[in-house]
């Protein structure tokens, strides 16, 4: 299994994904869509800045030749470009930019885990890093994706008050997290399962609050 693959299938990394999702639905619930939206560009920016330093090192190493060099960085620069696209506040210029972002970002982590050799690329804190900020801009990508969905589907009186009932769920999930992450390797995989259930079922809900 390559070193992304790897950190993404691992318990630690599966762990921060579900948290990313939980923190990222819960900001939809108490801020306003222009908050949410700039949160999206700061995680935007967040993955661009682990991207430079892949970038550079991918330079400097001795390990790889000049053709992947080549290869590689025409995919970073690709995925960069994208993740530099303006705010997106309507739904199908934001429904674009995500399919664009995303795939991007997959072509540039499947040639990472085919043309990227040596030690600085299978440990460190590079490859981890990326994961984890990948990870937080797709959830953001998620959550923000049902609220344009469902934009003014239900009256602000009545959203108010499924609001507050998630977000008292979300904390509880949070708490839960916490807990389970601090045990989780006394049996890391039954935590997962738990804790994506119990996500699943709130996401379910959040779908339906914009339906």
């Amino acid at each position: 299994m390559s070193r992304i693959k790897e950190l993404r299938a691992s318990v630690d990394k599966k762990l921060d994904a579900l948290e990313h999702q939980a923190l990222a639905l819960e900001a939809q619930l108490t801020q306003t869509k222009d908050q949410v939206l700039q949160r999206l560009e700061e995680r935007k920016q967040h993955l661009r800045d682990v991207l430079k330093q892949v970038g550079g090192e991918v330079q400097k190493s001795k390990d790889v030749a000049q053709q992947v060099k080549a290869e590689v960085q025409t995919k970073l620069d690709h995925l960069q470009v994208q993740l530099a696209l303006g705010k997106a506040d309507a739904r199908d210029r934001f429904e674009e930019q995500r399919a664009r972002i995303l795939t991007a970002l997959s072509e540039f982590e499947s040639i990472a885990e085919q043309k990227l050799t040596g030690a600085a690329f299978e440990s460190g804190k590079l490859w981890e890093n990326l994961v984890g900020r990948a990870s937080a801009l797709e959830a953001e990508f998620e959550a923000l994706t049902h609220r344009f969905a469902g934009e003014n589907a239900q009256p602000q009186t009545m959203l108010e008050a499924k609001k507050q009932e998630l977000l008292a769920k979300l904390q509880l999930y949070k708490d839960d997290l916490k807990v389970k992450r601090q045990m989780m390797r006394a049996r890391a995989d039954t935590f997962e399962m738990d804790l994506r259930d119990g996500l699943d079922q709130i996401k379910t809900a959040f779908r339906r609050l914009f339906e």
